[in-house]
């Protein structure tokens, strides 16, 4: 068999872009139905549609759950029937109304994002109500809208770009671009409330910041089951990338009246890291941190008003939910499928006075409930192989996503009452026929002193003996590999190469003194584990020393810049949007000027001696891996001029490289871009390996200019 050839009539990135992937999901206040989203790559074109299917009371019992043991069950419960909501070539992000009766979805048309409304009881024969404002029928839909608690309104956030596309422009802001974004000023965001009785679009904010994250806030002090007037109402929200901020992760909780009449702003908190905001029935607000930063974890407070109302300027009161529960909230084990709540998700679910947030340990993502209220309290709710993605809750059911590394993400239903569980999609036994079959083992790696790291080794169903295998390095630093689906770890196993993914110092789900191992002290302490962790698997007969790879993106393609430029044990090397020169990226990035010092320990303007001794560019020219470099072209996290000066100082001296620009491309344009880049990198990445790690006949030097 080709080593790019699945058996059948399908190359190994054809059958890769054959999966179909759940993209979002909501579940009716009822508990009976469930909305969701799927996603399939056909030609250059990612399509998603929605479907309903439909729970009956108490089905669950005779399912068994995905968490007690999803690999010791010889055939996967049958998924629910579903009906297909036919509407755009895009449809996601579905969110059913407080009372059940309409469900509001996103539908992409072109660079358009708008809210459309169905009826769930009208299927198969549904109507559709495309909500724009007339007045602005460009604007776009930007994140998850939020319904009014008495189902009558629509709170959401929006973009409208006004630049004349090709005519010059000016940029006052600190940070002009931002990834994934591009240029700011063409991507601020405002937040609007929908009357859906009047069909009115009511803009409250109009300023030059990112605002995001719309919840329904009553006022302070509200109590159960308390009626509120509709002019009492607030939304609060998240407004971030100010245009004087230079700290990328600054943001601010704010709240303004919902109904238009005071259009100023309160802000409520401003800090570094707050990721995802929510409303508390009592007129408090839920917060938490992404756990990204440095000396930190995930965390959660509640914001509450002192001796005032919701709508007054001072400071609210913030109290730490998560207090000595040593636990890493919302967490980041790193996937690379285009599968949203695979990332960092910033919905904040509420439920009976609990938070209902994802925490991540070791290399898995469990869901557990904190409490509000009361003495600091936390209580697991999913646990076990796999990683848990809760995604909505309603009465006493849990909608979670689970995968692991070896499957994609399906939607499971679970009962709180009683624990049980029934399956909603099925999406793995059609994505199985699109996986070549892998075995996984995972072990630890004496790493001195008695200490280990964490890792996992893929191999080819049934392959026996030394493979050549390709060492896969994560992104971050702080996140980590572990139970989420890796494509580029299959397509590489696909064509019989074993695939080391590890966990080093630095590294997310071990502890924060673990993750901050190697603050300002990049390509040392984590070097040193990768290579420990090649050792081990050359020493156990798995890897075979003379044909190794080495890969990684960001973070990781810093690694793999790193270790080309110490040791030449690897045949080839893919490094794909990379850091190679830490004092050029801390002025491009739109990052460089906060994350950088914060994880290098030192500013350039103080310790550039820092700064050039880390950076890969400085030991480029020694390198002689045969090495490809993969850049998006509209990457403003690891900018293009990184890859572009590390590939003519190999080129200059004589390295076989080449370098593959993917355009409009962000950072993670890759995984979730355009398709034609999502293809590109798979089928160069898998080419490159099969021919300098497989081939023993590549030249290890290139012809250069002298």
């Amino acid at each position: 068999m080709s080593p790019t050839d699945t058996g059948s009539d399908r190359t190994i990135t054809q059958a890769v872009e054959a999966m179909e992937l759940v993209h979002s999901a909501d579940l009716s206040p009822d508990g009976t139905l469930v909305a969701w989203s799927s996603s399939r790559i056909e030609r250059d074109t990612e399509r998603r549609g929605l479907r309903l299917s439909e729970v009956a009371k108490g089905s669950a019992a005779s399912v068994p759950a995905p968490s007690a043991a999803p690999a010791s069950v010889p055939a996967p419960p049958a998924a629910l029937v579903s009906t297909a909501v036919e509407f755009g070539d895009s449809d996601h992000t579905p969110l059913f109304s407080p009372d059940g009766s309409r469900l509001a979805f996103l539908s992409q048309d072109g660079p358009v994002t708008r809210i459309v409304l169905v009826r769930p009881a009208d299927a198969p024969d549904f109507v559709f109500e495309v909500l724009v404002d007339p007045k602005a029928p460009d604007r776009s839909v930007f994140g998850r809208p939020a319904w009014s608690p008495d189902g009558r309104r629509i709170a959401y956030a929006a973009t409208r770009r006004t630049r004349v596309p090709g005519a010059p422009y000016r940029i006052t802001r600190v940070i002009g671009w931002a990834d994934g974004l591009g240029l700011v000023d063409d991507a601020t965001a405002d937040i609007f409330v929908l009357d859906l009785d009047t069909g009115t679009h009511t803009r409250l904010t109009d300023d030059e910041w990112v605002n995001s994250q719309p919840t329904w806030l009553p006022p302070s002090g509200t109590g159960e089951d308390e009626a509120v007037p509709p002019s009492s109402w607030r939304i609060a929200y998240r407004a971030g990338l100010g245009p004087d901020q230079w700290q990328q992760g600054v943001a601010a909780v704010r709240s303004v009246a919902a109904d238009g009449t005071d259009a100023t702003p309160v802000e409520h908190l401003r800090a570094l890291d707050i990721f995802s905001v929510g409303a508390l029935a009592d007129g408090r607000i839920a917060v938490t941190s992404s756990g990204a930063k440095p000396h930190s974890v995930g965390q959660l407070w509640t914001l509450r008003a002192v001796d005032g109302e919701a709508a007054d300027p001072a400071p609210w009161q913030s109290t730490d939910r998560a207090a000595g529960l040593d636990l890493d909230l919302n967490g980041d084990v790193l996937g690379d499928i285009a599968v949203p709540f695979m990332d960092p998700d910033t919905r904040l679910l509420l439920h009976d006075g609990d938070a209902v947030l994802r925490v991540q340990v070791e290399d898995r993502l469990e869901v557990h409930r904190v409490a509000l209220d009361g003495e600091p309290k936390a209580d697991p709710v999913l646990a076990g192989t796999g990683c848990f993605y809760p995604l909505a809750v309603a009465g006493q059911r849990l909608l979670y996503g689970h995968g692991t590394l070896t499957g994609p993400p399906d939607l499971w239903l679970r009962d709180l009452d009683t624990g049980d569980d029934v399956r909603v999609t099925d999406t793995a036994s059609h994505n199985r026929s699109c996986i070549v079959p892998c075995t996984v083992t995972t072990f630890r790696v004496p790493i001195g002193s008695g200490a280990t790291v964490q890792a996992k080794l893929l191999r080819p169903a049934h392959a026996v003996g030394a493979l050549p295998t390709v060492l896969l390095i994560h992104g971050g630093p702080r996140s980590a590999y572990g139970e989420a689906y890796v494509t580029d770890a299959h397509v590489l196993c696909g064509a019989g190469f074993g695939v080391l993914m590890v966990n080093p110092r630095g590294s997310r789900g071990y502890g924060t003194d673990f993750a901050d191992a190697i603050i300002g002290d990049w390509g040392n302490k984590d070097f040193h584990d990768l290579m420990a962790a090649v050792d081990l698997a050359v020493d156990e007969g798995w890897a075979d020393p003379d044909r190794l790879g080495v890969s990684g993106l960001s973070y990781g393609g810093y690694m793999s810049s790193w270790i080309v430029g110490h040791t030449d044990r690897f045949k080839a090397a893919v490094i794909e949007n990379p850091v190679t020169n830490f004092w050029s990226m801390y002025g491009t990035s739109d990052v460089g000027l906060s994350f950088l010092p914060a994880v290098l320990d030192a500013l350039p303007q103080t310790d550039f001696e820092r700064y050039r001794r880390l950076s890969p560019i400085t030991t480029a020219h020694t390198c002689t891996t045969p090495t490809l470099l993969i850049q998006g072209e509209a990457d403003h996290r690891c900018p293009p001029e990184q890859s572009k000066q590390f590939y003519s100082v190999l080129r200059r001296a004589g390295c076989v490289a080449e370098l593959l620009m993917l355009p409009d491309a962000s950072h993670e344009g890759a995984i979730s871009g355009p398709v034609p880049s999502r293809r590109a990198q798979n089928a160069a990445l898998l080419d490159w390996m099969v021919r300098h790690v497989q081939g023993r006949d590549q030249a290890r030097r290139g012809g250069a200019d002298d």
